[in-house]
């Protein structure tokens, strides 16, 4: 992993490198990395030596946060998003619409699931803008109090600290308090430096005591450094073209049409908060692990994001030998050595061999490859697993033999993607078994 910077190949220098052969410990580019077909499945492996190699991943930082920034103008616009924006608008109408003609008591009621709603939505963007989506979708409904009164109760709390001094501000101005303009010019910059890391810390799921504490708050803010600062100099164009679009909005609310002209204002409306909780989100997404949010490994990407390597392989070293060829002496000992159970011994002499001649037989690979994987050795362990899907996938072993290659793409050499495609294989293949048991637990949803 690098923290931002892209690194060299190692036999072309001037172009990037998307990966890394632990056996020649060299930065390979797109055409030094191979496909190679196992089990029907394409594994990414060096085009020198025909090892397994690993993705190389640099910090989500390398995208200048700047751009990522100017992107979420475009995020509400997007089709889920003008549905998100209609399907809130219209929540929020009819609850703002009921709640002007409902009695004291039910008011309480009806406040809550707009203010439920409201704020429900824009936690949800943010988190799951945290957890990568690029576009709106529907957050699962759970239960009432999880969905509209904890969101209600959090988006008021995250706020207090905001609106509560601006209320004391208009009474003491009403009051006709005198010399209120630099304090009220301290109130608005306070507001906009503090009102995001208020509302990051109500969607993260922090606890409501919490929300409270401004201390706790402003540290997290001071962690997150230049980056939020940006996000807070944002809120100062957003302010003004809020004030604009509720003017608008106001505006198509008063038109004779029943329904639709109160939804489509309340959605005009809601495009800044919309935007702002985008923002939030691609904050904790980008630099989330400075403040602890999630796992660090999560916030590295590919160095060269969808990328495939175009490599040809390297000739192999060594005679070439018909296929049916009978073992050699080497290939034997092996074999014997596998058979006494003298594991180490059969995992010296396995890497003295040739590579790529024609196979052993299925039980030695897959013994060599599980004792180079327990030994640490992936480099060997990957090559002797290979020989048995590429060369055996008929054999009963088979199927063991390509769920450890799969863990060991997946847990030690970081190439999820790689694994996955390895347990659906199994899965399909050898169904009933249970290694296509194992590979059907370790899949992850599409």
């Amino acid at each position: 992993m690098s923290d931002s910077e892209l690194l060299s190949c190692q036999f072309h220098p001037q172009a990037a490198a998307g990966w890394f052969c632990p056996a020649c410990n060299a930065n390979l580019c797109p055409s030094c990395a191979v496909l190679e077909s196992v089990a029907s499945t394409d594994l990414s492996s060096c085009g020198q030596c025909g090892a397994a190699v690993e993705e190389l991943k640099v910090h989500r930082s390398r995208t200048p946060f700047l751009r990522r920034l100017l992107e979420t103008w475009m995020y509400p616009l997007k089709p889920s998003g003008l549905l998100a924006l209609l399907g809130v608008g219209a929540v929020v109408a009819l609850a703002r619409g009921v709640f002007h003609i409902t009695p004291s008591l039910p008011k309480l009621a009806v406040l809550v699931v707009w203010l439920g709603c409201f704020w429900g939505s824009l936690f949800w963007i943010v988190r799951s803008t945290a957890m990568g989506a690029e576009h709106f979708t529907a957050p699962d409904f759970t239960s009432v109090m999880h969905d509209l009164v904890d969101p209600a109760i959090r988006g008021l709390l995250a706020t207090a600290l905001l609106w509560v001094p601006a209320i004391l501000f208009i009474v003491f101005s009403l009051g006709g308090a005198e010399g209120l303009g630099p304090l009220f010019l301290l109130l608005l910059i306070a507001t906009l430096l503090y009102a995001p890391l208020a509302l990051l810390f109500a969607a993260t799921g922090e606890s409501k005591l919490s929300l409270l504490n401004p201390f706790k708050v402003i540290g997290v803010g001071m962690s997150l450094g230049q980056p939020y600062l940006m996000v807070a100099a944002f809120l100062v164009p957003l302010a003004g073209l809020y004030v604009l679009l509720t003017v608008v909005a106001t505006w198509i609310s008063s038109w004779p049409l029943p329904l639709v002209a109160p939804v489509l204002g309340e959605a005009i409306s809601l495009y800044v908060p919309f935007v702002v909780a985008r923002m939030l989100g691609l904050l904790l997404y980008v630099h989330g692990d400075r403040v602890g949010y999630g796992v660090d490994s999560e916030f590295y990407e590919a160095a060269l994001p969808g990328v495939k390597p175009r490599g040809k392989k390297r000739a192999a070293r060594g005679a070439s030998r018909e296929p049916h060829a009978p073992p050699s002496p080497l290939e034997s000992e092996v074999m014997r050595a596998v058979e006494a159970n003298a594991l180490d011994q059969a995992l010296e002499l396995y890497r003295r061999l040739p590579e790529r001649l024609p196979p052993l037989n299925a039980a030695s690979h897959l013994a060599v490859g599980q004792r180079a994987a327990t030994v640490g050795d992936y480099h060997v362990a990957v090559r002797a697993l290979k020989q048995v899907g590429q060369h055996s996938p008929e054999d009963p072993l088979a199927p063991r033999a390509c769920v450890i290659l799969a863990r060991l793409y997946g847990e030690r050499l970081g190439d999820t993607e790689s694994a996955q495609k390895l347990y659906r294989h199994v899965v399909s293949r050898y169904p009933g078994t249970d290694a296509a048991r194992f590979a059907q637990s370790k899949l992850t949803p599409a």
